[in-house]
């Protein structure tokens, strides 16, 4: 329940972007060198005719990559990372295959930001290199030009790494170099030192249809939604554009977030919704200073090194498909389907559930306290209790809980996702619902004594008189119920026609009721008496008259808020 109602408050979501706001269904579009940028998306690629930096940047997708890719009754599924899924795409176009003989690997890490392997091609050793563009541009010197190594040309790199980006492709780099066929051995030193750039693949990774509607949906529910991802800066800011995130120019990159202190950060944090090339440090950070800001922070994360923003967050939110079990554990929720729009169906629903929990408070307290009422102040006046103790029982344990339930099942409201979050820190019983409790509770009360001085005067008998006021406050509770489903609008409307529930409970306790009233097995356990359709009609109007005051309180509500 607590993750529940802190879904029902978030403010902020703070995403990822693979997998989670895109379809995390990556395809290479572009193969970039310093010769030609080459299209290569379906058709069949022959390397004897493709350039030598093409060549390389084919056998280093195959070689430094950690996935596979198994085909089921004609079906794709990459096992392992999707964006080297991609690539080993691109190098199956080549009719290439890992039959040489991998010497050493230094796996990928976040840290770092690259993949290295020491591999045997053509009885040749080569050091491969793939990872981020930056990273990988400042470990080299040399790049392929036609065919030979000239001096890397970085500008002309930079501009193309922005290019691409700016389309929305998420922009790797490759390089790599010759190493004596003796050396079985590799560190991060070896990648220092005559590196060859080699170039650039251009993957695609398209937005999901559905989170960009329900980005949408957050805006109009007062929820800023912040992207933060490791891809480069162009490539996020496009990627944003697409899904329709606020300030999606203004993007700020990991090394900016590292010059800012806490109180800098704080202060900027709420300018930007797109953070590109950022580490799970980095996300830590961001998430405190944005709780600092007074927000309720909902983050998503599927690494390991993820898990303390996500026990940061006020609710962590880990990927059910592709996250670690370390990333579960340190999780508040999981996401079973990796879907950002399932986020904000949990936020739906955390609204709900606010809302029927306070409609429920709003229903239970005023009859259960108008049943106090009705036994002390007849105390206190020394009259004869109006209802006994087995009835009072039955009101609470059966008619109240009955249509309690009722409220708990009432269908979305239509205006659920157009309202600010709410204050965390708003009291469920603010001013206005004491007062509807009170005075709710009176009229119940006041009701109730009317119906039995009513009765009495006309010389009816005390057992006719008590099962009379019993059914009044059946009745009543029954029509504050359904006064109960919209705790300001009028609440008849066609969503009441939705909620099952309500009308089965109603029915439901209509039977119990005619069953205590009207079969005589029950007249001496509950003390009730057959009623007259006088009587009935008598409790019926009463039961109506709690209707009428609260429609009309509500009304008057509404004129004075305008």
């Amino acid at each position: 329940m607590p993750a529940v109602e802190t879904l029902g408050s978030m403010s902020v979501i703070c995403s990822d972007k693979t997998g989670t706001l895109t379809k995390n269904e990556m395809s290479v579009v572009s193969v970039i060198t310093k010769d030609e940028v080459s299209d290569h998306t379906e058709k069949p690629i022959e390397l004897r005719d493709e350039s030598l930096a093409f060549r390389r940047l084919v056998e280093i997708a195959l070689y430094c990559n950690d996935t596979k890719i198994d085909y089921h009754d004609g079906k794709r599924e990459v096992i392992g990372n999707p964006t080297e899924g991609a690539l080993l795409e691109l190098a199956n176009r080549a009719n290439l295959s890992q039959d040489n003989h991998l010497i050493y690997k230094i796996p990928f890490d976040s840290l770092y930001k690259y993949m290295a392997v020491l591999v045997t091609v053509d009885g040749e050793n080569y050091i491969y290199l793939k990872g981020a563009p930056d990273v990988i541009l400042g470990l080299a010197k040399q790049q392929v030009e036609k065919d030979t190594s000239t001096p890397l040309d970085l500008e002309y790199w930079e501009s193309r790494i922005s290019e691409f980006a700016s389309k929305g492709q998420r922009v790797l780099a490759a390089a790599y170099k010759k190493v004596s066929s003796e050396k079985e051995h590799l560190t991060h030193e070896d990648l220092h030192d005559e590196m060859i750039f080699a170039g650039l693949y251009g993957i695609i990774d398209p937005p999901k249809k559905e989170a960009i509607e329900a980005v949408g949906v957050c805006r109009e529910a007062g929820i800023s939604v912040k992207m933060i991802t490791g891809d480069h800066k162009d490539t996020a800011i496009a990627i944003a554009e697409e899904i329709g995130i606020e300030n999606y120019n203004n993007a700020l990159v990991g090394s900016e977030i590292e010059g800012l202190s806490d109180k800098e950060l704080r202060d900027v944090v709420a300018d930007h919704d797109v953070f590109a090339r950022t580490t799970p440090e980095h996300k830590l950070r961001l998430v405190t200073a944005i709780q600092e800001n007074g927000h309720v922070v909902g983050m998503t994360g599927d690494g390991v090194n993820d898990a303390p923003a996500l026990k940061k967050a006020d609710i962590g939110i880990a990927m059910g498909i592709k996250g670690t079990q370390v990333t579960k554990d340190a999780s508040d929720m999981v996401l079973a389907d990796d879907n950002f729009a399932t986020i904000v169906k949990a936020v739906k629903e955390g609204r709900r559930v606010y809302d029927n929990l306070k409609k429920t408070i709003y229903f239970a307290l005023p009859t259960a306290f108008a049943q106090g009422l009705l036994v002390v102040v007849s105390l206190l006046a020394n009259m004869p209790l109006p209802l006994t103790s087995v009835q009072i029982l039955w009101l609470n344990m059966v008619t109240t809980i009955t249509l309690s339930f009722a409220l708990g099942f009432e269908p979305y409201a239509n205006d659920l996702m157009k309202r600010k979050p709410r204050d965390p820190k708003e009291n469920i019983l603010d001013s206005y619902a004491i007062i509807r409790v009170a005075y709710v509770s009176v009229l119940i009360a006041v009701l109730g004594f009317a119906v039995e001085a009513y009765l009495r005067g006309k010389g009816v008998d005390t057992a006719v008189i008590q099962t009379t006021l019993l059914q009044t406050i059946v009745f009543g509770q029954a029509f504050y119920m359904i006064n109960c489903r919209e705790l300001i609008k009028f609440p008849i409307d066609k969503g009441i026609l939705k909620n099952n529930v309500l009308w089965g409970s109603l029915a439901i306790l209509l039977v119990l009721q005619a069953i205590v009233i009207y079969m005589p097995v029950f007249h001496t356990i509950m003390e009730t008496t057959a009623l007259n359709i006088t009587q009935l009609g008598i409790s019926l109007l009463a039961g109506l008259g709690v209707f009428v005051v609260v429609e009309i309180e509500k009304w008057i509500y509404r004129l004075v808020k305008k």
